[in-house]
């Protein structure tokens, strides 16, 4: 699936790093569980943005950058409550790179997934799909699994 964004960003004209060079990601992932009553639950994952990079929002189209995604792990004691909600500071205008409306962030963003669970001790795992771009670059997008207890 990379190649194929990778494909896409290249018949663009869009720089996308590649090289052999290693660059750290620049983005800082955190996961917790908030306790919100019995058997009501949030996945809390935090997003650090390095300085002079951008995370892309959920609501972004297709059309240009990847926007941010999860896909949690089926289980028979949890279930998902409502869709995987945002909060940060958004930024949402018109991006030369793209050169379109986009939706991002710029230092830090917490998603927040409410479920329920049947099992005190059950995990939430899953993957997050996010691109991260600095203005002259895109990083090809990446999928960063996570697994969390309570």
């Amino acid at each position: 699936m990379q190649a194929i964004y990778i494909m896409l960003f290249a018949l663009t004209g869009i720089n996308i790093s590649t090289t052999n060079e290693t660059l750290p990601d620049p983005i800082k992932w955190s996961f917790e569980i908030e306790t919100i009553s019995d058997g009501e639950y949030a996945l809390i994952a935090t997003a650090d943005i390095k300085d002079g990079w951008y995370l892309y929002s959920q609501d972004n189209t297709d059309d240009g950058p990847v926007p941010t995604s999860f896909s949690f792990t089926k289980s028979s004691a949890n279930a998902l409550v409502q869709d995987v909600h945002e909060e940060g500071k958004l930024i949402k205008n018109h991006d030369d790179l793209f050169d379109m409306v986009i939706s991002k962030y710029k230092s830090k963003v917490v998603f927040r997934q409410s479920y329920s669970s049947t099992d005190t001790k059950a995990n939430i795992a899953g993957y997050v799909t996010y691109m991260t771009c600095d203005g002259l670059r895109c990083l090809p997008p990446k999928d960063l699994e996570f697994n969390v207890s309570l």
